[in-house]
């Protein structure tokens, strides 16, 4: 009997997809908790929050804000991946020169992290007790959620491709990613 080696790689493979989507979601620690990632939680918490008029102000202004940096973050990220990518076609390439680029990519991606921290901490600082209490209870939910693995440090986080990376680590090899903190993660070529 011959199997159909194909038929039976694209089984598996929705197999593991759809277990992938069943799966509970975990989060990050904190060390690892980026805005990207919280983000799409921000307008349920919104609801639960019950803003008035002027928190509802300062929430839009700053989920914009958050927004449009991370937007920008994304589309220097991708001029950061061609001009990689182009440079690696070149005959005489310098790796140096090439990990100075993501060098200066993490240290811009650490100021912001930074600078949207303080954004949201703004919001946070207008709200009453009790919606502090509301958001403490959140991020102490997330917390909760993290997976005890025994490793210390990142948690995986699964690539477009399906292979697991660690958020802001090096992935080891010619290929694959670089990156650091504030969620810098570049794929250079071969990886």
């Amino acid at each position: 009997m011959r199997i159909n080696f194909r038929s039976t790689l694209l089984r598996m493979s929705a197999a593991l997809a759809l277990s992938a989507a069943l799966s509970p979601a975990f989060a990050l620690p904190v060390m690892e908790m980026r805005a990207e990632d919280l983000l799409p939680m921000a307008a349920e918490l919104k609801k639960s929050l019950n803003l008035n008029a002027n928190q509802q102000i300062l929430w839009q202004q700053t989920e914009s804000k958050t927004r449009n940096l991370l937007r920008e973050r994304q589309a220097r990220r991708e001029r950061l991946q061609a001009a990689t990518l182009e440079a690696t076609k070149g005959a005489s390439v310098e790796l140096r020169d090439l990990a100075k680029a993501v060098d200066e990519e993490t240290t811009a991606a650490a100021g912001e992290e930074k600078l949207l921290r303080e954004w949201w901490l703004t919001v946070n600082d207008a709200l009453n007790e009790t919606q502090r209490q509301t958001v403490v209870q959140l991020v102490g939910e997330q917390l909760l959620r993290v997976p005890d693995s025994g490793v210390h440090g990142a948690a995986p986080h699964k690539q477009e491709g399906g292979e697991q990376q660690h958020r802001g680590g090096r992935k080891n090899g010619m290929g694959g990613s670089v990156g650091g903190p504030g969620g810098a993660s570049i794929s250079l070529p071969g990886g």
